[in-house]
């Protein structure tokens, strides 16, 4: 009888390759145009994702008392690339929505976290 580990019973080497009994192994399907286009959808959805988040990321970090060199290069940015990001993101949220409304960033949060990315750039 053969061994179901060597399929031999004199000990010899096991066989490679798909089994000739039992269930035959998948096979992938090759890629089509609409899976990668799907699969490139969804890497520039999440990059764009990650633009959107990482300034916000950065503020919270920098107003908890992370020096603003470190929040940058946990964002993988230079000092200057985040301070970037983040002065066009708190640029739309330091301007009111609405005649009347509060801005949602009050002035002292930016002067604070612009502050911080001041002193880093020196």
């Amino acid at each position: 009888m053969t061994s179901l580990i060597t399929d031999n019973a004199d000990g010899a080497t096991p066989r490679r390759g798909p089994l000739k009994r039992g269930f035959p192994l998948p096979r992938s399907a090759p890629p089509t145009v609409s899976s990668t286009l799907h699969r490139l959808s969804s890497m520039a959805s999440l990059r764009a994702w990650e633009q959107r988040s990482t300034p916000a990321l950065m503020h919270q970090a920098i107003l908890d008392g992370v020096n603003a060199r470190h929040a940058a290069e946990a964002a993988h940015l230079s000092v200057a690339e985040a301070h970037v990001r983040w002065s066009a993101w708190a640029a739309k949220r330091l301007a009111p929505q609405r005649p009347g409304i509060a801005a949602e960033l009050p002035v002292q949060q930016f002067l604070n976290v612009h502050a911080a990315f001041a002193a880093a750039l020196d």
